[in-house]
């Protein structure tokens, strides 16, 4: 009987992209039929109340009341090269419940998501909760000091410029490989846009705006769509609220007050056709969102960026070629003319989205969770970048790290 292979896939529900890019990898780990079981640990769902109000609370306070404060902090830990986002007993005593179902699943690798959980996988291996391989993911274009732990075996990062800033940490080449960030592979479906438009009641003609970002974050989506009024298009706008009652309500109370064509959404499990059916959106730059738009070939205006890691997704984004920055509210309504009735630039955003973008992510960090399960920490990349076209060609085995 085969034995089967056990992953522990850590994320820590700050925001929903860190979850989402745990679960598409889950997905694409069950995609084959090999022995393997993926279980999905959420460090604020298992962790302490204290932890909570102690590590997750102060963030979104502080994003919301106080952003230039934290930007000082992110930018501090980044100056000083701290390799800690909070002192290490926050993690093990604050996240005790994780690490005690860590223990009790007892996973052959452990894989991270995002920044908090992978120190807490870390303190984990350290304090003797688990004693695998770790595989860490880094879900953002660039990453940050704190991703160095010692403990971690090997890193799947989106960009060069991420893969160049953990050497430059002391990171071994060896140990870093260039994956993309994990998304639904649906994103890169060539989908019927004039049937999907049909279905949900689009008008032929007059160009769809897709704008997301307030599940959360700080984005109003509201007065974005008071600015949209300014663009002196026929604009029809898809506004998804996550699960932001509030902003919702918002929302749904401008409908038939403005020139805009409105349907405002909650949670959506269909972003593929609402990104498919759209010619721009507006959002705020989150790591995954702007992947899975890279994915379509899908122009964004982006505005409202979080402090620190939203703000260097920004930067390389803008960078090459595939978003336009909207520093305040008002300069959206003509950044979305610009985009929208410029067919050429809207084409050459679209080209350089899909020659950027890595739909195929999540199956290539499934790809090397696997090859860490069968030959543990013995694994080195066969070449960098790897080829896209060849899976096969991703990492080869050739001796201890």
């Amino acid at each position: 009987m085969m034995l089967r292979k056990k992953i522990a896939i850590l994320t820590l529900s700050v925001g929903a992209g860190h979850v989402r890019a745990a679960e598409e990898i889950q997905r694409a780990l069950a995609d084959r039929e090999d022995h393997t079981e993926a279980r999905l640990l959420d460090a604020v769902e298992l962790g302490s109340a204290w932890f909570r109000r102690l590590y997750v609370e102060p963030y979104w306070w502080m994003l919301r009341r106080t952003p230039g404060v934290w930007r000082r902090l992110f930018e501090r830990r980044q100056r000083k090269r701290h390799r800690s986002t909070a002192p290490r007993w926050l993690f093990r005593y604050g996240c005790r419940g994780l690490l005690d179902e860590l223990k009790a699943f007892a996973p052959h690798l452990v894989i991270s998501t995002e920044i908090g959980a992978a120190e807490t996988a870390a303190v984990g291996k350290r304090g003797g909760w688990s004693n695998t391989p770790v595989l860490a993911v880094v879900t953002d274009f660039q990453s940050e000091p704190p991703w160095v732990q010692r403990e971690i075996d090997f890193y799947c990062v989106a960009t060069d410029e991420s893969r160049s800033q953990l050497i430059g940490w002391g990171v071994s080449p060896n140990r870093v490989l260039v994956c993309g960030i994990p998304i639904d592979p649906a994103f890169a479906l060539a989908y019927d846009k004039p049937g999907l438009m049909k279905s949900m009641g689009l008008a032929e003609g007059r160009p769809v705006v897709l704008v997301m970002g307030g599940g959360m974050g700080p984005v109003p989506l509201d007065e974005i769509i008071l600015n949209l009024e300014r663009c002196r298009l026929p604009l029809q706008a898809l506004v998804v609220t996550g699960r932001n009652e509030q902003m919702k309500a918002q929302a749904e109370s401008l409908r038939g007050k403005v020139a805009v064509g409105l349907r405002v959404l909650g949670w959506s499990d269909n972003v593929p056709e609402l990104m498919a059916v759209a010619d721009l959106l507006i959002t705020k730059p989150g790591g995954l969102t702007t992947a899975e738009a890279m994915a379509m070939g899908l122009p964004m205006v982006l505005t409202h960026p979080i402090p620190g890691p939203e703000e260097r997704n920004l930067d390389y984004l803008t960078r090459n070629g595939v978003a336009l920055a909207a520093p305040t509210l008002r300069e959206i309504p003509d950044l979305a003319l610009r985009i929208l009735s410029g067919d050429s630039e809207r084409r050459e955003m679209a080209r350089r989205a899909r020659e950027l973008a890595r739909p195929d992510a999540a199956h290539a960090v499934a790809q090397v969770a696997r090859a860490l399960l069968e030959q543990g920490s013995y694994i080195e990349l066969l070449a960098y970048p790897p080829t896209r076209s060849d899976d096969s060609a991703y990492v080869m085995f050739l001796g201890p790290l």
